[in-house]
Formats: C-alpha cells, sequence, structure tokens
C-alpha cells in the first residue's frame, strides 16, 4: 500500500515536471513569435513612414511640374498672340503698299516711257526718275516742269502723314565738268536736298522726307561702264517711299 502511495505521487511528480517543461517551451515560442512579429510591426511602420515621404515628394514634384506646365502654356499662348499680330502687321503693310504702288503708278503713267520705273518688296516702294525726267545734265535746279512732277509726289505724301520718303540722289561715274559741284556726289546730294525743300514747299512735312546723295558708288548697271546707256541708267534720282510701322503696330496691339 505505502508502494503504491510512493508510486502514484512519484507518477504525479513526473507529470508536473512533464508539463512544466512543455509550458516552458512554447512560452518560449511565444515570445520568440511576438519579438518576430513587434520586429516585423515596427520594419512596416518604417516602410509607411517612407513611403507617406515620397509620396509627399511625388505630390510637391508633381505640384510644381504642373506649374512649369502651365507656366510653359501661358508662354506659348503669349507667343502665339504676338506671333498672330506681326502676321497682322505684314499682312496690313503689304496690303498698303500694294494699294500705295497703284496710286503710284496711276500718278506717274505719263513718265513711264520716259523710262520712270515703280518697284517695291515686303517692306518699301522704289520709285527711280532718270533724269530725262528729273534735273538736267550736270545740274541740281528743278525747273517747271520738274516741279510739276513732284507735286504728284507732294500729293501721295501730304494724303497720307504716316508715309516716309527717302531721297536718293545717283550720278555716273563721269568727272563733272560744271564748276558749281566739287564731284557726282556734291551733285546728287545737291539733287537729294533739291527734291526735299520743294516738297516741303508744296505742303509736305519736313518729318516726312529724308535727302541722302549715293554719288558714283551705287550704280543701278555696271555692265560696260562707260558705254553711253550704262551711263545714262546711272544717272538717277530715286525715291524710296516706306508705311510707318508705328501706325499699323498700334491698330493691331
Amino acid at each position: 500500500m505505502k508502494f503504491a502511495i510512493k508510486l502514484t505521487i512519484l507518477s504525479l511528480a513526473v507529470l508536473v515536471m512533464f508539463t512544466s517543461c512543455v509550458s516552458n517551451k512554447k512560452y518560449n515560442m511565444l515570445m520568440e513569435e511576438k519579438e518576430a512579429l513587434a520586429k516585423s510591426l515596427a520594419e512596416s511602420q518604417e516602410a509607411i513612414k517612407k513611403l507617406e515621404q515620397d509620396n509627399a515628394t511625388l505630390t510637391a514634384n508633381n505640384d510644381d511640374l504642373a506649374k512649369q506646365i502651365a507656366a510653359v502654356k501661358a508662354d506659348l499662348e503669349n507667343t502665339k498672340g504676338e506671333i498672330n499680330k506681326v502676321k497682322q502687321m505684314v499682312e496690313m503693310k503689304e496690303k498698303e503698299l500694294q494699294s500705295l504702288k497703284g496710286d503710284v503708278e496711276a500718278a506717274f503713267a505719263d513718265y513711264e516711257k520716259l523710262g520712270l520705273t515703280v518697284d517695291g518688296d515686303n517692306e518699301r516702294l522704289y520709285i527711280t526718275m532718270p533724269e530725262k525726267v528729273l534735273f538736267k545734265s550736270g545740274s541740281a535746279r528743278l525747273d517747271k516742269e520738274d516741279k510739276a512732277i513732284l507735286k504728284k509726289m507732294a500729293d501721295i505724301l501730304v494724303a497720307d502723314p504716316n508715309l516716309h520718303l527717302l531721297v536718293e540722289g545717283h550720278a555716273d561715274m563721269q568727272k563733272i565738268a560744271s564748276g558749281a559741284y566739287s564731284d557726282n556726289w556734291d551733285l546728287s546730294v545737291a539733287r537729294s536736298v533739291a527734291v526735299v525743300r520743294e516738297l516741303v514747299k508744296q505742303g509736305v512735312s519736313p518729318a516726312q522726307v529724308t535727302a541722302a546723295g549715293a554719288g558714283e558708288y551705287s550704280p543701278a548697271v555696271t555692265d560696260n561702264p562707260k558705254s553711253k546707256e550704262t551711263l545714262q541708267a546711272n544717272r538717277r534720282t530715286e525715291f524710296i517711299l516706306e508705311p510707318n510701322l508705328e501706325k499699323i503696330y498700334n491698330i493691331v496691339k
């Protein structure tokens, strides 16, 4: 009986010890799992924090990029507007030059048979009057017929105060015979000044006209420079008409 009791007590002790060992092992496993989960949680939280920071940076960059795109678009629209203005100015100037050319050709039609020519480009109009039309050889004096021709030019300028005229005298390469002028350059300047003064007398604003002389240094023809035809072609007075761009700009701005 005593032996049985002792055996029972011993069995219970062994069972308690076994149970205790199992509980400690499970506890240790749980603690390890807890530590692993805590570490994983910390890593996840750190990853989330970094993603949030990256997202904030990307959002800021996206906002900056959106602002830059908006600025570029605004500049593009402004550029398109300026291009349209320039296009309108060019079209208006071309239209005005075409109209002006028609008026000039009509005014000087009777002198075309004497060699007067009217040409133009996108900027200005060129009226060339040979010596047969304006001035006598070697002279800067305007006669009655010369003044009548200039009256036609004066009427055009008075009708449109926004026109500007450059009067440019030209001569041939022959030495000047008259003692009134030192050389061809002097003669060419004297002729252009005489024209400008006469235009002003006929009512043209002095601000609309400019006088210049090129002597023999800007020939219209260079082939056979000493031939009669070449010398005659180079003795001329050029009238260069140009519309005032400021007026056109004020219209389209």
